[in-house]
């Protein structure tokens, strides 16, 4: 079979005339009995952006032809964005008249020759580059979740996704008996056009919103998440023994005898991790042991359950619920590092000086014994005990053993040292609110409360992250392929952006290059009403952090090389690196045998844990929104203390103090004046009274209406 590269050779010389498949095969030199597969090769680099197939079924190369293939965006307004495969070029702006039948999500071609003319057509003003859509290579939302609306002639649904912004029309024979305002699975028979909208039939009634279960499965259905496990994979897991056999043990380091802690919230669904920590009696270091489950002993490459853990990507957690990556039973039980248990596990072992500077890190096969599970709470209250009257220090000493009472202080004066030297490296450390939904055993909120991260998480998040940044150094030293977790800079346009924005916002210069002076920036406002905007804006600057198996810095945490792979329990990438581990650590496969068994692999992984994790967390996301909009309904009569995240000409965007959630206060309802957007002060500023609006100023809210439907939030100002 002819490579791709040969393909793109001849498709992309300068004398090259269009072409038909079967014109290149003849080309290629492909014989008959391959032609399906060339066929299908060339189909392969249409969906990956390298080729397109144009009217006579001709193949171009698109960026000779002013095309380019992306997924397109969609926009509650009417409108998109294409984000190319290829390159790090702009996103592609598509009127509504533009989009050809592209829905949100779907994988398309743009025709970009023609930008004025699509900027004309939609009455666009905006910069960069505009585009038409003229073919759908492959339809995203095959199935839709929405809200069934019934009708004289014709039912509707209204998707639930914002970004599908035209309804979904159903026939009353396809109506499945559905209600009016009952959540609906609708399968899309008839994709939209410019004047026709789409057809479906419904497939599942889910229930009326707001009944138990009805958001969770909506968000799952939603998102397309995976309800259940195949059955192969469920009996292939339940083959896995409770309890490592006694002879896995040999070869293995015993650690056992050292006192061995866990610290999740109270609500963990698995155990990955656990630390023990030590002083050594001969070089006087203190010792950190970070224990991950050795996942990998019972996970192989390509068995059933590495392949179906591979397909989720990672495991998805919606508020009381989870969808785990790996059978539930034996997330919870043999593959996590539960209390009084021997566990299989991979130790890193971490050596420090009085100054808390790394010295040496060493990895093993071990065996462990959990003494104590402890939850953030716990640990918070023994730190602070620790720090109180010696009353309170001998109450709390007597609720917790000796052993792990100095377990516990001594890992907490390293972890403040750790922190201290990361900060001083140039770590950057977003500070975004974080509120915890509590739901009861139906779904419905009994409370929302502010996540705090204190020392606890902190004992606990800096030696997870020197554990990964040793893991990815024995990497590198070793040239092993690797998948590393890597941070790009922010694009110089964003930067600048960024630095407008502070000009205009707190009227003064920050150089956004220097580390030090965005470090001070965040001190600066911490505890203020900017906290909030000047981190949201941040977060806007900063690009995605992503899967690589290139090792390239993180540049928010500043580390050199970083991989992740502390939780294999819920997430295959870590996966991933204990396996190629294994094959080095048993001594079988050399580095440069490795890495040519999974030169292959390794980039698809990548693409496919990155798509999977940024739906996890929109899933995630969104589950947040849809309880605290349900919590918020029972109490729309109140005045809530908000600030303002965003100004757009159209109306504030208002995230509300307690709430992390965010709502819109429309400029037609803010009485006593006409306002104007400045884009000079980035406010709305009255014409008559000069009254402005400003980002992270802020305001007393109340709760105009809220669209569950659209999951939209509509504000008053509370006069």
């Amino acid at each position: 079979m002819v490579e791709k590269d040969a393909v793109l050779k001849v498709v992309r010389a300068r004398n090259y005339r269009q072409m038909n498949t079967e014109e290149l095969a003849r080309r290629l030199g492909v014989e008959r009995p391959d032609l399906a597969g060339f066929t299908g090769m060339l189909s392969e680099l249409e969906r990956e952006g390298f080729l397109v197939r144009v009217k006579k079924k001709h193949w171009v190369n698109p960026e000779a032809a002013g095309l380019l293939t992306g997924r397109l965006q969609g926009n509650a307004r009417g409108f998109g964005f294409v984000r190319p495969l290829l390159g790090e070029g702009e996103d592609v702006y598509i009127a509504e008249e533009d989009l050809n039948g592209g829905m949100d999500g779907d994988l398309v071609v743009v025709d970009t020759s023609r930008q004025a003319a699509a900027r004309r057509r939609s009455g666009g003003k905006g910069r960069g580059p505009a585009g038409r859509i003229i073919k759908v290579l492959e339809h995203h939302n095959t199935h839709v979740l929405g809200t069934f609306v019934p009708g004289k002639r014709f039912a509707r649904v209204t998707p639930d996704n914002p970004r599908l912004f035209r309804d979904i029309y159903v026939s009353p024979a396809d109506a499945l008996e559905a209600r009016e305002g009952d959540q609906v699975l609708v399968e899309v028979t008839s994709w939209p056009s410019l004047r026709h909208n789409a057809e479906g039939e419904v497939k599942e009634v889910i229930g009326r919103p707001g009944d138990p279960g009805v958001d969770v499965r909506s968000v799952i259905l939603e998102f397309g998440l995976p309800r259940e496990f195949p059955p192969a994979v469920l009996a292939a897991a339940e083959q896995v023994p409770d309890d490592p056999p006694a002879e896995q043990g040999a070869g293995r380091h015993d650690l056992r005898r050292h006192t061995t802690v866990t610290v999740d919230p109270e609500d963990a669904k698995d155990f990955d991790d656990a630390l023990s920590f030590y002083r050594d009696q001969d070089s006087g270091r203190r010792v950190v042991l970070v224990h991950i489950a050795d996942l990998s002993f019972y996970v192989q490459p390509g068995d059933p359950i590495d392949r179906e853990a591979h397909s989720r990507g990672c495991s998805v957690y919606l508020a009381r619920d989870v969808v785990p990556m790996l059978p539930p039973r034996q997330s919870k039980e043999v593959f996590s590092v539960v209390p009084g248990r021997d566990r299989l596990a991979k130790t890193v072992v971490l050596e420090f000086d009085e100054a808390g500077e790394l010295r040496d890190y060493s990895l093993c096969h071990s065996v462990i014994n959990v003494d104590r599970r402890l939850t953030y709470t716990e640990v918070q209250a023994a730190l602070e005990a620790a720090e109180a009257e010696e009353p309170a220090a001998a109450a709390a000493a007597e609720r917790l053993p000796d052993d792990i009472w100095s377990l516990l202080t001594g890992l907490d004066a390293l972890a403040g040292q750790l922190s201290a030297r990361r900060q001083e490296r140039g770590s950057i450390d977003l500070d975004l609110t974080e509120y915890a939904v509590n739901v009861d055993q139906d779904g419905r909120v009994v409370s929302v409360s502010q996540v705090v991260r204190d020392r606890s998480h902190r004992l606990v998040e800096e030696f997870m992250l020197a554990a990964n940044c040793a893991v990815a150094e024995f990497m590198r030293r070793h040239r092993l392929p690797a998948l590393y977790r890597i941070h790009e800079p922010p694009p110089e346009e964003d930067l600048k952006e960024f630095a407008a924005f502070l000009r205009t916002v707190m009227s003064r210069k920050v150089d956004v290059l220097d580390r030090r002076q965005l470090q001070d920036l965040l001190a600066e406002v911490a505890g203020t009403h900017l906290a909030e905007a000047v981190n949201m804006q941040m977060l806007r600057t900063m690009q995605r952090a992503v899967y690589s198996p290139d090792c390239r810095p993180h540049f928010a945490l500043h580390f050199e090389r970083y991989c992740h792979f502390t939780s294999p329990v819920r997430r295959y990438p870590d996966l991933v690196v204990h396996q190629i581990l294994d094959q080095f650590l048993a001594g079988k496969q050399s580095a440069a045998s490795l890495r040519n068994r999974w030169k292959d692999r390794l980039p698809n992984i990548a693409s496919h844990c990155n798509a999977m994790q940024e739906r996890a967390d929109e899933a995630e996301r969104e589950i947040v929104k849809i309880k605290l909009l349900r919590y918020l309904e029972d109490h729309a009569s109140e005045v809530f203390d908000a600030v303002i995240t965003g100004v757009q000409e159209y109306g504030l965007f208002v995230r509300l103090d307690d709430y992390s959630v965010e709502g819109l206060i429309k400029v037609q309802n803010i009485g006593g004046d006409f306002y104007r957007y400045d884009e000079r002060r980035r406010a709305l500023v009255g014409t008559r009274t000069d009254r402005a609006f400003r980002l992270g100023q802020p305001l007393r809210v109340t709760v105009e209406r809220i669209n569950m439907a659209r999951r939209q939030l509509d504000l008053l100002l509370a006069e």
